[in-house]
């Protein structure tokens, strides 16, 4: 049991340092997208537990789904601070499944101030991020933005690639 165990544990790390991070650079979010191989896992397999992965996940989930893709949008709250204010993010994923393999590719991420003035949800520009650095270096302002975007990607990809390999 310990070897199967340690054998397994081994495997997990190995795969999750196989899997590219996301970062936001002045050029924007990087990489685009990211594709992940599960050998023992068929598109059709892939794309089953990726749905029971969003159900389990999420409360009410809004998804668009077709046999190869799906469009996951979701609500992370106060994920964001500047300053003293915090900020939710709205995330609309791409999931597209092909044979032992899944692409996870983030196609807008929108912020919103959490006050009780709704003042509309503001949209990220993936593809540039010069706005959020000065001199190649993160803005102060903006820092918690280059950080906790790309960090709330990363924790969504882990969290299906470990739901995925466990189930």
């Amino acid at each position: 049991m310990r070897t199967f165990i340690f054998s397994l544990t081994i495997l997990w790390t190995l795969g999750a340092e196989g899997q590219t991070k996301f970062t936001f650079t002045e050029s924007g979010l990087t990489p685009e997208s990211i594709i992940t191989s599960i050998e023992n896992l068929s598109a059709t397999d892939l794309h089953n537990k990726t749905l029971n992965w969003i159900i389990t996940t999420y409360k009410n989930p809004k998804t668009e789904i077709d046999n190869q893709v799906i469009l996951l949008t979701g609500i992370k709250e106060n994920v964001i601070q500047s300053d003293k204010q915090y900020f939710h993010m709205q995330y609309t994923i791409k999931i597209v499944f092909e044979k032992h393999q899944y692409t996870f590719e983030p196609l807008t991420i929108q912020t919103k101030a959490n006050s009780k003035y709704d003042m509309g949800w503001k949209e990220i520009d993936l593809k540039n991020g010069a706005a959020f650095f000065k001199k190649g270096k993160p803005i102060k302002k903006t820092k918690s933005y280059v950080k906790d975007i790309p960090e709330v990607l990363n924790e969504l990809n882990s969290s299906l690639y470990n739901y995925l390999i466990s189930h």
